[in-house]
């Protein structure tokens, strides 16, 4: 068993939702399958103006495919809202995890 942490940045972002970007860590030696878990995250509204949490969403995952010898992709989706239901506020944040490859 190995592990490599990593980290995805965004923003400022805004739009029509949550935003999916992808990143790679490389393990020292091959690996055959790997997990990925949500170590923790930074978020907020970027302009620093009175916004109230609606809703956040923060998810990481191995796509299918997604090992390939000692590098590993991970799909990192992440959205903030505040409660008018909009994703129409420019948000910031990173996303910090470990994949577990064995």
């Amino acid at each position: 068993m190995q592990i490599q942490t990593g980290s995805q940045s965004f923003g400022p972002v805004s739009g029509s939702g949550p935003q999916v970007m992808t990143t790679s860590v490389t393990f020292p030696s091959s690996v055959s399958q790997a997990t990925v878990i949500l170590t923790g995250f930074i978020v907020e509204f970027s302009h620093g103006d009175d916004h109230h949490l609606g809703q956040l969403d923060v998810q990481v995952a191995v796509p299918a495919g997604g090992v390939n010898g000692a590098n590993v992709t991970v799909n990192v989706t992440f959205g903030l809202r505040d409660w008018s239901g909009n994703w129409d506020d420019q948000y910031d944040g990173q996303i910090f995890f470990s994949v577990i490859g064995e």
